[in-house]
């Protein structure tokens, strides 16, 4: 299959531009991550020679973020006549005993820092030291730059299927756009038009569609119909209280989890789920046995999930997602009810197609005052628990700097009042996991990774078994030790 070519739009989307609004608010940063733990280190100039052709490929690796005057418009994205590489790229090595775990006792300092809105939103910390001659690569990227599924395409494209030198090419000289106040004015003058010009054929296409096809038409109003009351359930759900929000800071804590697709293949036929539906009833799972051993009798937490609104052939650069709130029943004890009610809950998401409103919301709260906005998503990100993310990767190996990359542990940022943030991505085999928290609100996040490793081997023995039926009569939470669960 032929190569797509990304568009790199010169003006955010207005997804794009909530994430960058909310930067102006510290518990609101929108920063994520990626670690990358490569087969050996590669020499520092393979690495600049890498990032060189990164640059010179990615246009927002060396652009930074223009606001509007009065916010007439979304910002605009301008290349930076002073782009300094040697900022952005930088190296570290890891102190003893030089293990993933000491490494990312390091990152997690790293990663809470806020990027210079002046400069690219973006950061690259080449590792040295580990064990064994690993390398590893730790990068930082702030989220009005791509979502998720854009930056998996990227990935694969960029970080290649071949074992051969990179290629360095001269870059580009920066392309020249005044960024005077009258400059902006005008071309968000002209986007505006244009924008209305573009839903006004919208809208004239529309009418004509109910003229000649008032079926068609009848079945779309009841669709935005659906996805209005879905996204009116989305603003007014509440969360539970859990012992994550009594204590809150900006500090971040990283760790790292691992699942064999394998494995979670073989059991999703004779679930009959999808892979997002066993890593939420995972999640729900190392949940309940967290807040069990605390003594905690939470029923039901609330997660926001991504959800990617992007077409197959959609590739321009920027976000297309919607966040929205799954309510997991993690008081439930027995793994396959819990799996069937997220089944259910989920299917209930995808029907009333409450993601498609997203954009517009993203579009009105980009164009309200700044106070108004920030209180407004207080209250929304207040509504929910944690974040759980889950993107699929490529499946062949993949090579930075002419060594193989083993392992890609992925990293959400945590939003609001989100003490927690899970982010999944697989690649080649295995389903890597980057745990995001803050260290005051889980300052035993050793004990949440047995609850997950518990959660998951749960879940692989139900799967296992011949004939999988739910019990006749609910399962009762099991005495005895604190996070203890009955079996179906």
């Amino acid at each position: 299959m032929a190569t797509q070519v990304v568009e790199w739009p010169d003006r955010m989307n207005p997804t794009d531009a909530l994430f960058w609004l909310t930067d102006k608010i510290p518990e609101m940063r929108s920063t994520t991550a990626a670690l990358l733990v490569l087969e050996h280190a590669p020499a520092r100039e393979r690495v600049r020679a890498a990032f060189e052709r990164l640059c010179e490929n990615l246009p927002r690796l060396r652009q930074r973020v223009v606001p509007v005057p009065l916010a007439l418009a979304p910002p605009e994205w301008v290349d930076d006549a002073e782009f300094d590489l040697d900022y952005h790229l930088r190296h570290l090595a890891v102190s003893e005993p030089r293990s993933l775990d000491s490494l990312l006792e390091e990152l997690g300092p790293l990663y809470a820092t806020a990027f210079d809105p002046e400069r690219p939103l973006w950061e690259a910390y080449a590792v040295e030291g580990l064990l064994d001659g690993r390398g590893a690569l730790f990068v930082k990227l702030h989220h009005c730059v791509t979502d998720g599924i854009g930056g998996s395409r990227l990935f694969s494209e960029l970080f290649g299927d071949r074992l051969e030198p990179d290629t360095v090419r001269l870059r580009r000289p920066a392309q020249v756009r005044s960024t005077t106040t009258g400059a902006l004015v005008w071309r968000a003058l002209l986007y505006n038009l244009g924008d209305a010009l573009r839903n006004g054929a919208g809208t004239l296409g529309a009418v004509l569609t109910a003229v000649r096809r008032p079926d068609e038409a009848l079945a779309g109003i009841q669709r935005g119909v659906r996805s209005a009351l879905g996204m009116g359930q989305e603003l007014t759900g509440s969360r539970a209280d859990s012992p994550l929000h009594q204590h809150r800071s900006l500090s971040r804590r990283l760790s790292t989890l691992e699942m064999g697709l394998g494995e979670i293949d073989a059991v999703r036929g004779p679930l009959r789920a999808t892979n997002n539906d066993i890593v939420l009833t995972i999640v729900s799972g190392a949940m309940h046995r967290w807040h069990t051993s605390r003594g905690s009798d939470v029923r039901e937490l609330r997660a926001m999930v991504p959800v990617s609104v992007r077409g197959e052939e959609d590739v321009k650069a920027g976000n297309r997602l919607a966040l929205l709130a799954v309510s997991l029943p993690i008081g439930e004890p027995n793994p396959l009810r819990r799996l069937r009610l997220i089944q259910e809950r989920m299917g209930r998401v995808k029907t009333d197609r409450r993601a498609t409103a997203y954009p517009v919301l993203a579009r009105v709260l980009t164009a309200l005052p700044l106070a108004v906005a920030e209180q407004l998503l207080r209250q929304q990100t207040a509504r929910t628990n944690f974040v759980c993310t889950n993107v699929p990767g490529p499946k062949h190996p993949c090579y930075f700097a002419g060594e193989t990359i083993e392992r890609i542990y992925p990293y959400a940022p945590l939003v609001g009042d989100h003490p927690v943030a899970i982010a999944l991505f697989s690649y080649r085999d295995t389903m890597w996991v980057g745990l995001d928290v803050d260290a005051l609100a889980m300052d035993d996040l050793p004990h949440f990774r047995d609850a997950w490793r518990e959660s998951y081997e749960e879940i692989l023995n139900i799967g296992r078994q011949g004939d999988i039926r739910l019990p006749r009569r609910p399962a009762r939470r099991a005495a005895g030790r604190p996070g203890a669960t009955a079996t179906p």
